[in-house]
């Protein structure tokens, strides 16, 4: 709201801004995702452009890959359950999708083991779509640990990696959330990193995203730049002013700032307090048979119930709770209003052992 009303108060026209978006705002949104003290940042090997929000990102991503001569013939491996958008996104350019099993509905944690027989199946220079937290639909995300053993594995495949960071914050801190990234980041990874503030400023409808390109040398990232630049000017000449010059505005005033990172961690602790409710309510109190365990292992608005569809089905037609028929729930809808009618529906539907889709 604040910054809202100094935009006000700047008259700001309506004129197209630069093709690839406003330069303080792209060194701001670098800061957020790379590190306030980046090294890489201040190299000049990075390349940042504004984006349609994050799916605007990935796709101008995708895009400059299928147009770049390296990447002829290359594939894309995603991790399922996988947001529904990626392999659209990778075929609409040309660009074929390879799926793996990121997800283990037994544990309700990532399936590690699959992940890195992936990387050793794929061809040498495949692309390979990493969520960098708050993992959309399961919620499931690598551990430190585990993306220090993946980096080695891509690292010794010359594997390129596409992080999609559209939740950063709302897992953890902003700097836990992109521990990945910056990890690839600093090993020396050429990659892509798609960002998005739809999550974590809550501008769904402005879109705004920014594309970054890390290359190996600061020459070669002038050229992505112009190939970006070409990109973008071809095919939406440039991105919604609006939006960029709110997050600018919070994001170049130290209280402003401050406050926005109280609001998130706010966000944060709520989606956590949620799943440790719930958890409570179904295991503790109500003694709810099954493993609800991927309810506390999970990260950020989404995770898995272990329901099957039919048990989806008649928690819509009975209990009037809906959600996807593979169980996937936004803990954002849980509150201290619903919580006992959630748990108590769960409970009923879930008499018997259930049989898991994923």
């Amino acid at each position: 709201m604040k910054a809202k009303q100094i935009l006000a108060q700047q008259d700001a026209n309506h004129d197209y801004e630069v093709t690839t978006g406003n330069a303080k705002f792209l060194n701001n949104a670098a800061r957020v995702l790379f590190g306030s003290n980046s090294s890489i940042l201040d190299s000049g090997k990075v390349t940042s452009v504004q984006a349609i929000s994050g799916t605007g990102s990935i796709h101008l991503g995708a895009l400059f890959l299928s147009k770049t001569a390296a990447f002829n013939g290359k594939k894309a491996y995603v991790g399922t359950p996988a947001w529904g958008n990626y392999v659209p996104l990778f075929n609409l350019v040309g660009l074929e999708v390879v799926t793996y099993k990121h997800y283990d509905a037994s544990t309700g944690k990532v399936d590690f083991d699959s992940v890195l027989e992936a990387t050793k199946k794929a061809d040498e220079g495949s692309i390979f779509v990493l969520q960098g937290c708050c993992h959309n639909p399961s919620g499931a995300d690598f551990s430190p640990s585990q993306w220090e053993k993946l980096a080695v594995a891509m690292k010794a495949k010359k594997l390129f990696p596409l992080f999609d960071m559209a939740y950063q914050g709302l897992g953890a801190s902003l700097d836990e959330d992109a521990y990945g990234l910056r990890l690839f980041a600093n090993k020396g990874f050429e990659l892509l990193a798609c960002q998005s503030f739809s999550k974590n400023f809550g501008l769904y409808g402005e879109r705004v995203g920014v594309l970054h390109a890390v290359s190996e040398e600061k020459d070669v990232a002038s050229k992505v730049y112009e190939r970006l630049r070409c990109l973008i000017r071809w095919e939406f000449s440039s991105s919604p002013a609006y939006g960029s010059r709110l997050v600018d505005i919070v994001l170049s005033d130290d209280k402003l700032r401050q406050d926005w990172q109280t609001e998130l961690a706010t966000i944060q602790k709520r989606l956590a307090d949620n799943r440790k409710a719930l958890h409570a309510e179904l295991v503790d109190k109500r003694k709810a048979q099954g493993n609800w365990s991927s309810i506390l292992s999970s990260n950020g608005l989404f995770c898995f119930l272990p329901l099957n569809p039919q048990q989806c089905e008649r928690l819509a037609a009975e209990f009037h709770i809906h959600m996807l028929q593979n169980g996937r729930i936004n803990v954002a809808g849980l509150n201290q209003s619903n919580l006992g009618h959630v748990a108590s529906a769960l409970v009923k539907v879930t008499g018997s052992p259930s049989s898991p889709r994923l």
